[in-house]
């Protein structure tokens, strides 16, 4: 009996250190609210509406609905810097709000996985909070799988939109059918003339694909103090063996 407690000693140290490694990885994932944290977060958006005044319980018995956008985090965080936000307690969930800038972002990426870019944390302290941390969204993107699109005309679509990112409308255009490239809104000149000019670059949110060869782009920019928020169909084909751009078709008049 004594050399098998012998043997469990050195066990129970081992468990014990292990214990405490793992606490102090759990700890470096919390965030300080009172510092602005976290600035950044991941996961799935969800667009739910909420039971509210009076009773909190059940819209189909009267309460008030209460929409929100929340986002379900990929891991879990814990929060300190806040008399009402428990250390203790896991947070997988954050209540959205939106800017002028974000709004038609927010509604358009639900059920995406997308990286929130945040402000103005702070922890839950009402029914009228449906998560335990609340933060105004500023910027929001899709976390896509772009290997999925090697092959397609994806490729060409997303590089044509990386290249305006870029205020370059030559690398632009010959992502274009030729007979676009010289004349119009899809020439180089043209494309360059407004895309480098912008007071905040274009962005592109996420890319789509639709019915065949054809794409709906999601994009943001900011043009003479107004943030676009655009979607775009984007038509292609195929030309001596590469996919060209056929069309562009803006839907949100930018």
């Amino acid at each position: 009996m004594k050399s098998i407690g012998n043997r469990i000693g050195p066990l129970t140290a081992i468990v014990f250190a292990l214990s405490v490694l793992s606490a102090g990885s759990e700890a470096s994932q919390c965030f300080d609210i009172s510092k602005g944290q976290p600035e950044h977060l991941a996961g799935q958006l969800i667009y739910r509406i909420f039971p509210g005044s009076p009773n909190f319980e059940d819209v189909a018995k009267g309460d008030e609905p209460e929409p929100a956008y929340i986002l379900r985090l990929a891991s879990p965080i814990c929060l300190t810097g806040d008399e009402f936000a428990n250390e203790a307690a896991p947070v997988s969930t954050v209540q959205l709000s939106a800017t002028t800038a974000t709004e038609v972002l927010l509604r358009s990426l639900v059920g995406k996985d997308v990286e929130v870019q945040l402000a103005g944390q702070a922890a839950a302290i009402t029914g009228h909070h449906h998560a335990p941390l609340l933060a105004t969204a500023v910027d929001i993107s899709s976390v896509e799988d772009i290997t999925k699109e090697y092959g397609t005309p994806a490729t060409t679509v997303r590089a044509f939109y990386y290249a305006l990112a870029d205020g370059n409308g030559d690398q632009a255009a010959q992502y274009v059918i030729p007979e676009k490239r010289n004349r119009g809104p899809l020439s180089a000149e043209a494309m360059t003339a407004f895309y480098r000019n912008l007071d905040r670059p274009l962005r592109l949110v996420s890319l789509e694909p639709q019915t065949r060869g054809r794409f709906l782009a999601r994009y943001t920019f900011e043009r003479k103090s107004q943030t676009c928020a655009g979607r775009s169909v984007v038509e292609t084909v195929r030309r001596n063996g590469k996919n060209l751009i056929s069309a562009i078709r803006a839907l949100d008049g930018c």
